[in-house]
């Protein structure tokens, strides 16, 4: 479990490209993802887990390939991170950690 707050490099989602959302996973990942508010759609979590970038949405994980971060953050109402623990992204084992 993370013992520090979020990462203090905010991501402005108004000024936010695909490379920003890569480069903040690949500094800040695996311990902490990114919540995603698209404009009229539900939550969607990216995150740096087992070694490739991954989306959380809508019940499932899947592999994603680095073009969709840059359409997200084109439709992106908010913008905010979270640590692993507190995402889909969270396994049994940290959960029992908790």
């Amino acid at each position: 479990m993370s013992e520090t707050g979020p990462p203090g490099d905010d991501l402005d989602r108004d000024t936010i490209t695909g490379n920003d959302i890569a480069n903040w996973l690949n500094a800040n990942g695996p311990e902490w993802v990114l919540r995603f508010e698209p404009i009229g759609d539900d939550a969607e979590y990216l995150g740096f887990v087992d070694g490739r970038f991954k989306l959380a949405a809508d019940d499932e994980v899947i592999p994603i390939a680095l073009d969709y971060f840059s359409e997200l953050a084109d439709r992106t109402r908010t913008v905010e991170p979270v640590s692993v623990e507190d995402s889909p992204f969270a396994t049994d084992d940290e959960a029992d950690e908790s």
